[in-house]
């Protein structure tokens, strides 16, 4: 999956940051890309971790930001996890149940999800 995002970013002529994590967030691997700037791996992470704790984007969740605002700080403050409305979360789905996610960051947006999803849709395996 590193790979994939990774090489999905250089076709976009971006560099970018790269985080797994496991179903409760936790680290699989977090990698930063000769280029991007020294933050991206925390948003990264922040990004993934999202998308693995509500198990959908993390872009998806602005709209609860919009109608509840508090509720994903509490969300945040109860797990110990930063929850993020950034696009470039993406739940990772085996068998059609999420068993975590991938974060990127570093680029637009936009490009963020795009690398996200490319490298969701290299996870193989049973």
């Amino acid at each position: 999956m590193l790979e994939v995002a990774l090489e999905h970013a250089g076709a976009l002529g971006v560099h970018v940051a790269v985080a797994v994590v496991d179903l409760r967030g936790a680290d699989v691997l977090v990698a930063r890309a000769d280029g991007a700037t020294w933050f991206t791996p925390g948003v990264a992470r922040a990004k993934a971790r999202t998308a693995a704790l509500f198990e959908r984007p993390s872009d998806e969740l602005g709209v609860l930001r919009e109608r509840w605002p508090e509720l994903l700080d509490v969300v945040g403050a109860d797990t110990g996890r930063d929850v993020v409305t950034l696009p470039g979360g993406v739940p990772l789905l085996r068998h059609g149940a999420v068993v975590g996610a991938v974060g990127v960051s570093g680029a637009l947006p936009e490009q963020d999800l795009a690398c996200a999803r490319a490298a969701a849709a290299a996870l193989v395996g049973p």
